[in-house]
């Protein structure tokens, strides 16, 4: 069973990476993060336009989950049941369930693989800062190095796809993500003059971050779970619109919802069923300068397992009595 799940999710997580539109989803929040300190800097307060890059990249990577799950799974489910490719694989010893969960599997694979990449370049800005006056200066590795890891993964994925018919997305996401790690690394032995740091320590701030970017994360885990259940049944752009409004009101859940429990039964429901992605939203916390602690990121991973799994068991459930033939 384990070698046939494996199979499910190995090639849904490739048919994801191939897919035009996951590349130019991933490739144009990449591009926005990068922009995004330069046009965070009209807080009119000291400090304040850092604040406002780490808020608005914490949004754009959310923004990207939501809308790279909802297209993803709609793609490797409601087309292949739509052209009845599915029948190939639920004909054969393949159960219902097992091809829901390896969807699933596949497409949080596909999207950790963006996820990955913008958490990348959200730290080299990050590391940069925003140019809040002439007296700050750019910071030269992260230039340089960043720079270096596209241009030879931009090279390789080239050189590949010419000579050895390599799929070239999927050959620049292999090229980019480990150089671009290398570079991340590299960015911290150096300060921005070139002067070597001995001590590779990133400081708290870089860390509280890094909390942020792991629970926008397990936000998307959700998201990509009721994007799988709802493609069992719906269209493209209905299941992107119904993630769209579940995403809506589990940011309302808590104030709209959780704060009118008291009122009546269907508050209490609601607030129950809800999904609340108040837990995963850590921008506010940081911008406000507030210590998260580890505990806090351990509590709502295991609410986002939990929460996916029931979602999942829906899925199995919506699927296996859908007609496919």
């Amino acid at each position: 069973m384990f070698a046939k799940l494996l199979a499910i999710s190995a090639n849904t997580f490739a048919e994801t990476i191939r897919q035009p539109i996951f590349g130019v989803l991933t490739w144009l929040a990449a591009g926005w993060l990068v922009l995004v300190p330069a046009l965070s800097t009209f807080s009119l307060e000291s400090g304040g336009d850092n604040k406002i890059m780490k808020d608005v990249a914490f949004s754009t990577m959310l923004l990207y989950g939501l809308i790279g799950a909802a297209f993803s799974a709609s793609s490797v489910i409601t087309r292949e049941i739509e052209s009845f490719t599915v029948l190939t694989v639920v004909s054969k010893p393949v159960s219902r369930p097992l091809f829901i969960v390896g969807k699933y599997l596949g497409v949080i694979a596909a999207i950790a693989v963006g996820h990955v990449l913008l958490c990348l370049v959200f730290f080299m800005t990050l590391q940069n800062g925003v140019m809040e006056s002439t007296a700050h200066k750019f910071d030269q590795p992260v230039i340089v190095f960043s720079i270096v890891a596209l241009a030879i993964s931009l090279a390789a994925a080239t050189f590949g796809n010419f000579n050895y018919g390599w799929h070239f997305s999927t050959a620049l996401f292999s090229w980019v993500i480990p150089l671009g790690a290398l570079a991340t690394v590299a960015t911290f032995l150096f300060d921005r003059q070139w002067h070597y740091q001995p001590t590779f320590l990133p400081d708290a701030d870089s860390l509280q971050a890094l909390y942020a970017v792991v629970l926008v994360f397990l936000a998307v885990l959700i998201l990509a779970a009721f994007a799988v259940a709802l493609s069992t049944r719906f269209s493209q752009i209905a299941t992107l619109t119904l993630c769209c409004g579940i995403y809506l009101l589990g940011l309302l859940s808590d104030g709209c919802f959780a704060a009118h429990a008291q009122e009546g039964l269907q508050y209490r429901v609601l607030a129950a069923v809800l999904p609340n992605f108040q837990f995963f939203w850590l921008g506010d916390a940081i911008t406000q300068e507030l210590f998260i602690a580890f505990e806090h990121v351990l509590r709502v991973a295991a609410y986002a397992l939990v929460y996916s799994a029931a979602i999942l068991a829906m899925a199995v459930s919506l699927f296996q009595t859908r007609e496919v033939g």
